[in-house]
């Protein structure tokens, strides 16, 4: 079936988006118009939306309302936000997947760990395959997704629809359908909930931030040479070394955010 096309640039989304203003939740009602003409329009993955400011325009409403609202989509998994380009279409196939585990998440906080040790053991199988049955073509897609990765350092949202697309690509160079699609649900359930106060707040944390993009490229990048040596075990290593540093640094943060709430 062949998708639908934007006529003429922005014009789909002034034709169907409607002003909200400055309402308490105008940012949620704002998602939620893009949401729906993505999905009413069947727009095509990859397409660009309009700049913040066309849309906080078309919305009248302001332009830190419309970012609030950009988040929430890339939360949902429909929306990936490229850093220095703009905001594209993404349709995941595994949403309904996340959706439920969602909802265990917010039934028991808990869960978070098993979550967490689910993905790793998600990616360790499918590095192992991806070992095995990765192309030409599969290891340079790894190569740009890590360039992606690495200029994705500094802004939360854009590092959030990078990392999920490195992981996700090698995992997929596995040539398991069902093992990649589990696995993308999965992380993009797992890193939503963990970074979900930097998204509601805008903010990014220090280990985030842009001057640290070699050393979260070292943390990646072994995977990647992994496949391009086709060895088992230094994959397995690195998707290890790679869980371990991350549960680390979210670590970390936790306890200055706890800390800083105690001196408030």
């Amino acid at each position: 079936m062949s998708r639908s096309k934007s006529p003429s640039g922005i014009e789909i989304w002034r034709r169907h988006l409607v002003p909200v203003g400055a309402t308490h939740h105008a940012a949620e009602e704002i998602a939620q118009q893009i949401q729906g003409l993505i999905i009413a329009q069947d727009l095509p993955e990859g397409l660009r939306l309009p700049a913040e400011r066309d849309l906080a325009e078309m919305c009248a409403t302001s332009r830190p309302t419309v970012s609030q609202a950009i988040r929430i989509l890339v939360v949902r998994g429909l929306v990936e936000s490229r850093r220095g380009s703009g905001a594209y279409v993404m349709r995941r196939p595994e949403s309904t997947l996340a959706a439920s585990m969602n909802l265990i998440l917010g039934l028991n906080a808990e869960s978070v760990e098993h979550l967490a040790n689910l993905r790793l053991w998600l990616e360790e199988s499918g590095v192992h395959q991806a070992i095995a049955h990765a192309t030409d073509a599969d290891l340079a897609a790894g190569e740009a997704a890590l360039a992606r990765l690495r200029d994705s350092a500094g802004t939360t949202a854009s590092w959030m629809s990078a990392d999920t697309q490195f992981h996700s690509t090698l995992v997929r160079a596995s040539k398991n359908p069902y093992l990649a699609s589990i696995f993308e649900g999965v992380h993009t359930t797992l890193i939503n909930y963990e970074y979900r106060q930097w998204i509601a707040s805008g903010t990014t944390p220090g280990w985030l931030g842009r001057g640290q993009a070699s050393a979260l490229t070292s943390l990646h990048e072994p995977i990647l040479r992994a496949l391009a040596e086709r060895d088992v075990e230094a994959g397995r290593l690195a998707v290890i070394h790679h869980h371990h540093a991350m549960a680390d640094h979210l670590a970390a943060s936790e306890r200055a955010e706890a800390r800083s709430r105690v001196s408030r």
